[in-house]
This record gives structure tokens, sequence and C-alpha cells, in this order.
């Protein structure tokens, strides 16, 4: 019996299967999603600034919490001098009880609220309901979800995981008459049940996007306009909003309110910003209005104070991360999730809740790195939800099958040794069978072939020569499982120049971090990282041809050791085709004179998420040969060693965020796809039977044909 599988691990694996069998909402959410990508990546597209602006973003995020406790001094005198009722609310509980008081003093009946990842944070709409107070969403997403008694499955997004179809039924029920399936008719039909309650409201209730600490205002950003109706028409108004929200000034507001919007719904700017300060002149009593905020710690100082979750609190609520993350588009945010959703929840959810919640939906996080490259401000949220895996781990016991698979190396090394042996065995059914049985290695995953000659040991003879120097980080699989990748690196960088050394390393330790053991990652990355500066010092270029390797020498690593030797490596870090193509830029590139047949590229997640597009695309493009990529590249699921656990636990969600790839590769009738990493290698092959090679075989057999 594994002791780790707690009640919560089963909770999640109860979870996964409903959400599988889901197919309607699977749908709803990867179209949702999706969408919401490739509207936010045409929309930075069409703007010339996006690094500087970002850049910006991610500095202005960066001074404001290292001076909060002033921002929130500032603020707080501001706003009181304003007129404003300020409430410092240390936990929920004081928040909710601040809410509730300033709604009965005033003797309300009815209060209108505006969508609110705080409100959702405190359950505040379900206390007020409690207190026996009536209230309304105003937000169309939000208003649904509460008819269906629902949380948010998206911080953008509350309604995404729900088909239109399902949408009608609810409206139609909750107003007694037949709504029609039209996504117009049920928007017109919400907004005039709504113009009622905005005219009969005592109380508004809104959270805020910014809040600005010279003038004690706060700014809302909305698409429909019920924030500007909830923060003008009813008598009180009440707005709660963490900490974290206040900004020094004006300018910072508006420099982050753009990337916001661009990363949030994929626009130049939304359809209403509402700044508001002391109060309306539009109160539906004709008197003053009046005005409250409740600013809320509830964790934020805490998380403030930990340097490996201080930046969690840059974030802006756009959600990117949740339309790009693999696993959350299957499972939308009330499986991955708590009441914040997708990978941004899980530090969040340790602050604002607790450990354990936030542990129990880690594991679906599968380590791409997609949510770091999306985030308009670059949170590293891949490091935090690795460390709360970790510290998961430390009380409650990790997986036996994902102890087995933090030791990958060990296991390779050993296949290696005895192939073909170890190749014959791994093809029986029973001893799969007994693999799934005693170490949850699911029985229908398809195994590399192991060899014993393996690219170290040929290049152990090999001799290189060249003018310019690279040391090559070979990895696990092209030394062990395919060796010709290695030697066709090899031969393309010598064709073009280089010569090539091959520094004492170890595998890049990717499968530990997968499973949150840090410790284990940290000690290859020390290892790796000492053997390759010494390589860099003596005027070595670093080559890997294994996107994820890549992704380690160039991003994880240094976040890891934070040292100057990880830097220093970091900075003379390539991907293979990265370099080639810079040969290439430089006019040193030699390039054979015979195309290849038509095929499909297909991007790494580590690639896309380390780079945004591929060079190995653009080098094969120059041999003349009809290269096409996938369609918008979706993840295809394997995520390393995560698609090898049995079922539930990794195999059938990683068949099913694959999917969408398996029918679009299918789609595009080439017999050839081309891929850098080989863990998509083996989940393409494994997913439409097709014939996937690396794309520096591909070049090299080029050249000898």
């Amino acid at each position: 019996m594994d002791h780790a599988a707690t009640e919560a691990h089963k909770r999640l694996l109860d979870k996964i299967r409903t959400g599988l069998a889901d197919t309607e909402q699977r749908e709803a959410l990867y179209s949702g999603t999706e969408g919401g990508t490739e509207a936010t990546e045409n929309a930075y597209a069409a703007i010339s600034n996006k690094e500087a602006l970002l850049n910006e973003a991610r500095r202005t995020k960066q001074w404001s919490i290292e001076h909060l406790d002033t921002n929130v001094d500032t603020f707080v005198k501001a706003a009181r001098a304003a007129g404003v009722g300020v409430h410092l609310a240390k936990g929920a509980e004081t928040a909710v009880q601040t809410v509730l008081s300033i709604i009965q003093d005033g003797g309300a009946k009815l209060v209108v609220k505006s969508k609110s990842m705080t409100g959702e944070e405190l359950d505040l709409r379900q206390h007020i309901e409690e207190a026996g107070i009536d209230v309304v969403e105003t937000d169309l997403g939000e208003r649904i979800v509460q008819l269906a008694n629902q949380r948010p499955a998206h911080m953008i997004a509350p309604a995404i995981h729900m088909t239109v179809r399902q949408v009608t039924d609810l409206f139609s029920k909750h107003l007694g008459r037949e709504v029609p399936p039209n996504p117009e008719r049920i928007t017109a039909i919400a907004r005039e049940t709504l113009r009622q309650n905005f005219l009969a409201a005592d109380v508004g209730i809104t959270g805020a996007n910014f809040a600005i600490a010279e003038s004690g205002a706060i700014i809302l950003v909305t698409n429909e306009g019920n924030g500007r109706l909830v923060t003008s028409l009813p008598r009180i108004t009440i707005a709660v909003f963490g900490s974290e929200k206040i900004v020094s000034s004006m300018k910072d507001a508006l420099g982050l309110l753009q990337p916001l919007v661009l990363s949030g719904v994929g626009k130049r700017i939304t359809s209403y910003v509402t700044i508001s300060r002391g109060g309306s002149k539009l109160a539906n009593t004709g008197l003053p209005q009046e005005q409250h905020y409740v600013i809320l710690d509830n964790g934020r100082s805490v998380m403030r104070r930990d340097p490996d979750f201080q930046e969690a609190l840059y974030c802006l609520r756009c959600g990117a991360c949740n339309d790009i993350c693999p696993t959350f588009r299957i499972f939308g945010g009330h499986v991955f999730g708590h009441v914040y959703t997708g990978p941004i929840a899980v530090p969040w959810t340790k602050y604002t809740s607790s450990l354990d919640d936030a542990g129990e939906f880690a594991p679906l996080c599968i380590s791409c790195g997609l949510c770091q490259h999306t985030c308009p401000v670059s949170i590293d949220m891949p490091l935090m939800i690795a460390r709360v895996k970790e510290s998961y781990a430390e009380n409650h016991g990790q997986l036996s099958v994902n102890r087995t698979l933090s030791n990958y190396e060990s296991f390779v090394k050993f296949a290696s040794t005895i192939a073909p042996i170890s190749n014959f065995m791994l093809k029986q059914p029973l001893f799969r069978r007994i693999l799934q049985k005693t170490l949850g290695l699911d029985a229908r995953r398809s195994f590399p072939r192991f060899t014993r000659n393996t690219f170290k040991k040929w290049f152990q003879s090999h001799k290189s020569s060249g003018s310019r120097q690279v040391a090559y980080f070979v990895d696990t699989y092209a030394d062990m499982c395919e060796p010709e990748i290695g030697k066709a690196v090899v031969g393309l960088l010598e064709v073009n120049g280089c010569r090539v050394s091959l520094p004492n390393q170890v595998g890049s330790g990717m499968p530990a971090f997968l499973y949150g053991d840090v410790k284990t990652t940290t000690k290859a990355a020390r290892f790796n990282v000492r053997n390759l500066a010494e390589a860099v010092r003596e005027g070595n270029e670093i080559i890997s041809s294994e996107p994820t390797a890549t992704y380690c020498l160039n991003d994880l690593y240094p976040r890891l050791l934070r040292s100057e030797e990880a830097d220093a490596v970091a900075a003379h870090s390539h991907d293979l085709f990265e370099y080639l193509f810079a040969l290439h830029n430089e006019g040193n590139l030699k390039m054979p004179k015979k195309a290849m047949e038509p095929a499909v590229y297909h991007s790494s997640c580590h690639t896309r998420s380390l780079y945004g597009k591929s060079s190995a695309l653009e080098v094969l493009k120059l041999t003349g040969a009809d290269i096409s990529p996938v369609r918008y590249n979706t993840c295809c699921g394997i995520a390393g060693t995560f698609g090898f656990k049995r079922g539930l636990e990794g195999y059938d969600v990683s068949m099913a965020v694959g999917e969408t790839l398996f029918d679009r590769i299918k789609g595009m009738n080439r017999k050839l796809v081309l891929t850098e990493s080989s863990v998509c290698k083996m989940q393409i092959e494994h997913g439409t039977a097709l014939k996937v090679v690396h794309p520096a075989v591909a070049l090299w057999d080029l050249y000898n044909t």
C-alpha cells in the first residue's frame, strides 16, 4: 500500500475521472482557453513595444511590493482625506465581519456585486446570503455560476466551462420561461433582469484592479459596464481588495493596465475603466454616497516575506496562465484550483488557505513552463509550484511512482547497461503489467529502445576539429536511447566549423523537479553547472539538442542555484538550432543542397516557454523544404515522465491533453513529423502511429544523401 495515497489524492483522482468523462465541458474549456491565448498573442503581435512594456510592468510590481508598507499607509491617509471609510483586515473573518457590519448598519436588503477574486477568497457572497441579505452577481459569467451554485472556473471567464445549452437551461429554470439558445439573447435577457437590481440595490460591492496610494482612488477594469453601475447607483459602496493591489501612482497603475487588458482579454483597452474615490454623485438617494474600502491581508504579508513566493504578489489577475496551461484546458478551475484557478492558484492557495489545499491539486502542474512565459510580469510559477509539491510531500509522503520516476536516470542507465535484454522485457505485456502493478507505470505506454552503444562511448573515440569551440550537453535520451541524434548534432556542428567537446555531465534532473523533488534537481544542476562553467571559461558555447535540457540550462538552473556560474552558463547556452540560425544570420551557415520530404513540425512546450518560437523551423525552411507547423501548437501531454504513470495518475490525462494535437497532425496528411523533444516524439508516435524524427537527424541526413 502506498501510504502517500491520502484521501486528498483520492479526491483529486475522482475529480480527474469525472473531468475526463465530461467531454462537453472539455470541449467548452479547450475552445475558450485556446481562443483566449490566440487573442492575447495576436494583440501583443500588433504592438511594437511589448518587451519594454512588460519589463516596466514587472519593475512596477516589484517596486510596489517592496514598498508595500509605505504604499498602504499613504493610500489609507489619502482615502480617508477624501471621505472614504478605510478598514484594514488582517484575516478573512475580520474582512467578512467588517463588510457585514457596514451592510447591516445601513439597513440594506439588496446587494449588487461586481466580479472580484478577493470576494471569492472570502466566500463573501455566501456569508452575506447567510445573514439573510439578497446578493446579485452582476457580471454575466459570475451570475451564471451563482445560478449554478458553483465557483468560477476561471479568473477572467467564470463560466468558461459551460456550454450555451447549459446556460440556456439555467436561465430558463431561473426565470420560469423558455430562453432561446442564443448568446446575444441570453445577454439581453440578463441585462433586462439586472437593470432592476441596479436601481433597487442598497449596497454595491466591488473589488479593485488597482489602488492608487497618492490619491486614495481605486481603478476597476470591466467589459460589461456592471462595475460602473455597482459603484455609481447604490447609496453605499464597498470595495474589498488585497493589499497587493496598491501601487504608488496613477502612472504606475496605467502602466500595468495595458498588460492586464492585453493578457486578460486580448485587446489594447477594455470597454470600461472606472476610477472611484470619495463616493459617486449619482447614487439613487441623491445624497452623498457612502464609500468604504476593506483592505485584506489574509496571508499576503507572510507571502511577501518568503523569497520563493513573494513574486506571486505581482499577479495582475489576467488569467493568461489559466488559458495556456495544458491540464487546465482539460479540467478547468474546479479541478485545477481551489478559489484561485490555474497555475497561479497553487502559491496563492498555500498562503490564503493552506498548504494542504494547494498540495491537493498541485500534481496537475506538469512543469511545462508556459505559465511563466505567458505571464505579463513573468512570475516564476514553475518553481513556486515545485516548492509546494516539495513541502506537501514532506508532510504527507511521496507517491512511490513519483519516487521511482524522480530517479529515472538510474533506471535508464540500468536499462542501457543490460540492453537488449531490457528492450525485450519491456515489450512483453506480462512484464509491463507487472511494472504497472509494482511501480505504477502504465502498461499501455511504449518505452524507448535502450542501447549499450551510447553516444558517450562513441564520442570517446571521435576526433573533432574546427575554429569555433562548443560543448555539447547531450542529456539522457540522445545518449542512451537514440545516439543517432547526438551524432547528427556533432555532424551539423562540425560541418559548420565547430570543434565539439563533451564535458562531464549527468541528466538534467527535470523529472525530479516535476514531482517536487527539488533537492535532486538542484544536485544535478550543481554538478552540470560546475562542469559546464569550466567549459565556458575555456571559450566554449554550450549546445543542447533536447528542449528540456536547454530550458534547464537557460532558465531553471539559474533560478535554483542563484549563482554567478549558473548565470554564466545560461548566458552561453543555446538550443542547437538557435545556434545554427545565428550562424545563418552571420552568413556562416553551410546548408545541404537537397530538401527533405514534406513534414509536420511540432514545437515542444519547453521550446515555446524559453524562446516563444522555434529556430528549428526557421533553419529547416532554409533548405526549401515544405515544413508546416501544427496549427497553434498544443501540448502533446506526456510531460516527461508524467505520461508514464498509470491511469488517472498520468497516462489518461496525458492522452486527453494530446488528443487535439494528434487530431491536427493526422489531419495534415503528412507521413513525417519533426520535433526536438524526445518525449514529444514518443507521445506523438503513440498517439498517431506516424514516424517522428528529431530535426537534427533529418537535416544531417540531407548532408549524407
